[in-house]
């Protein structure tokens, strides 16, 4: 397949921008603007994130109707319980004590969704995280910082917080909120060579 159209993130997160700018990726910025969706009773976090990630890009393709759109939907999930993006920095807080000396998990799900073609592809990528203990005065400090805003779980790996990551396993792009290998397999599975079509030296 012969990319004739650009691509298009439904999504705002610089994070992800940087990471597909990184590999080269052409593609314009356009996000969906409905509200997260909620999870289902009985739904698994990573079908939940693949729901989202789904979501948005059907939103978003209706604009683009010869376009390939990608959607993605990061969560941090401990024990049973997903983590959203903290909604003050009390919450945040909560958050930050709750990972503190612990692990937990990070889910993203992708989409990829093609209109004209009819097809679409999506799955999620789940990495491990550990966080050293944190005292109250490292938590103020990270809080302070302002870093939390708009970060699922209240952190940023790529970031400050990074000072108190002490263990990773699985992709780190995951974590940061793209990961670019499982967006690789999707584009092999749809037949869409990435390699050849927008990607790679300017």
């Amino acid at each position: 397949m012969t990319i004739s159209d650009k691509w298009i993130l439904a999504s705002e997160s610089p994070r992800r921008r940087e990471i597909l700018a990184g590999i080269g990726l052409d593609f314009k910025v356009h996000p969906s603007l409905d509200p997260e969706p909620v999870q289902e009773p009985g739904e698994t976090p990573s079908a939940y994130a693949v729901r989202a990630a789904t979501e948005k890009a059907a939103k978003v393709s209706e604009k683009y109707p010869s376009g390939l759109v990608i959607g993605a939907d990061t969560i941090v999930v401990i024990g049973d319980h997903i983590l959203g993006k903290p909604a003050s920095s009390d919450d945040a807080r909560l958050m930050l004590r709750r990972l503190a000396g612990h692990w937990h998990e990070v889910i993203t799900g992708i989409c990829i969704h093609g209109s004209s073609q009819h097809r679409l592809r999506s799955d999620f990528c789940l990495s491990r995280v550990h966080f050293q203990r944190m005292t109250p005065q490292e938590i103020e400090w990270y809080v302070s910082t302002g870093e939390y805003h708009d970060k699922a779980g209240a952190y940023g790996i790529q970031g400050y917080a990074s000072i108190f990551i002490d263990r990773i396993e699985g992709c780190f792009f995951n974590v940061v909120g793209f990961p670019v290998s499982t967006f690789y397999r999707l584009c092999m599975q749809m037949d869409i060579n990435i390699l050849s079509n927008g990607v790679g030296p300017r």
